[in-house]
């Protein structure tokens, strides 16, 4: 009598042999695995988790349409926790694994530290932040509109509105710096002609007062205020312009177009709030084209869970499909300086923010016609579109 244990070891072991013996198109694949470096925790994680919530969503899409050459991918998201060298500590792990790309990090600092560890032979890294500005043929992308178009944008919208006076309140770290600059550069063109910046006021992210820069501001008597601000820092300006009383346009970026953040701060949102904001708001309802399908696909596929998409789903969801076309078409074992070569000419790709083109060099593929402006609206909880692409205020 054989002995139960080796029966099922002899069936185990017909069973593999089996398996084997199958044809590889009759074994189920094993999934691609991909990397990405968010804040899932720390002050960016309100747009981390937005972006870990639009990979998991773009990585089920890719794998009901069968994966990438019929094979299923996994997209492992690493937090960073808001943390430079944390980002740095998980980027070398990824490199070492020798994979073409990797998502992230989520804001600015961390994927500048990144950067570096990538200069050379790659991996590509795909950054969310609109902030950094890679250098024509790195491995280095960034995401949405460069922060220099949302600049341009904004003054365009201002011009028209008739707001010369503009006051300033930017944070002192690598985000506000940035953004700050790009007003300063775009004003410097000479093509705004008759707007000032009037006053520029400056904090820590971690200050919880700035009573005396808004005062400050207020005393300058600007038509408008810019701030250049994300996340918590915003709620800081927010609270301090309340406090002080000033009731003004307030324009502010993309970075801010949160449906959670907002929420929080409910009743201390100026009443004339404006944003810098990718296209993918605006829905295009008056266009019909690839850009609208991708519009149509990306807010079904959020509502189904029922959420209506923001910012931080928005910058993850169009990279993701970029990289997925990317990998379709060089196969994924490709080498990073294969895959970085397709997408350098990438081009006509339809996305939610508009047809991406990379042959320019920019490492983004949008720019400004990728971009609305949008008021918060507080009687619909969500934002309106009210310029056409570029800035230009819509006609009522």
């Amino acid at each position: 009598m054989i002995h139960p244990a080796r029966r099922l070891a002899g069936f185990l072991a017909a069973v593999g042999l089996a398996a084997l013996l199958l044809p590889a198109s009759a074994r189920a694949a094993e999934p691609y695995e991909m990397y990405a470096i968010l804040s899932l925790t720390g002050p960016f994680s309100f747009l981390g988790n937005s972006e870990a919530a639009a990979l998991r969503l773009a990585e089920n899409v890719e794998n009901k349409a069968g994966g990438i050459r019929g094979v299923p991918i996994h997209i492992t998201i690493l937090d960073d926790g808001s943390q430079p060298a944390v980002a740095v500590q998980l980027a070398n792990q990824i490199i070492g694994k020798h994979v073409p790309v990797m998502f992230g990090p989520t804001y600015v600092a961390s994927c500048l530290a990144v950067a570096p560890l990538v200069r050379a032979n790659g991996p590509v890294q795909y950054c969310f932040a609109p902030t950094i500005h890679p250098a024509a043929g790195s491995y280095t992308f960034s995401a949405s509109a460069a922060s220099g178009d949302q600049a341009v944008e904004t003054l365009v919208f201002a011009q028209a509105k008739g707001w010369k006076r503009l006051a300033i309140i930017a944070t002192t770290d690598a985000t506000g710096n940035d953004i700050e600059n790009t007003f300063t550069q775009a004003l410097a063109t000479g093509k705004f002609s008759g707007i000032t910046i009037v006053d520029r006021e400056h904090f820590a992210p971690g200050d919880v007062s700035i009573a005396a820069q808004i005062a400050k501001i207020k005393g300058s008597n600007p038509d408008a205020i810019l701030s250049t601000t994300v996340g918590t820092a915003t709620g800081t300006v927010f609270h301090a312009l309340k406090d002080e009383g000033i009731d003004l346009p307030v324009i502010t970026n993309l970075g801010n177009l949160q449906h959670v953040q907002l929420d929080g701060l409910t009743g201390i949102l100026p009443d004339q709030l404006y944003f810098t904001a990718p296209r993918f708001v605006a829905r295009d309802v008056s266009r019909s084209g690839p850009v609208r399908d991708a519009q149509l696909q990306f807010y079904k596929t959020f509502n189904a869970t029922g959420v209506d998409p923001d910012v931080g789903n928005n910058l993850a969801w169009d990279v993701a499909f970029v990289v997925f076309d990317a990998l379709r078409h060089v196969g994924t074992d490709a080498s990073p300086k294969q895959l970085l070569a397709y997408m350098e000419g990438l081009h006509d790709f339809a996305m939610t923010d508009g047809i991406y083109d990379y042959r320019g060099g920019d490492q983004r593929g949008v720019g400004l016609t990728s971009l609305v402006m949008a008021r918060w609206d507080p009687s619909k909880h969500t934002w309106v579109t009210v310029s056409a692409p570029g800035g230009k205020p819509l006609v009522k």
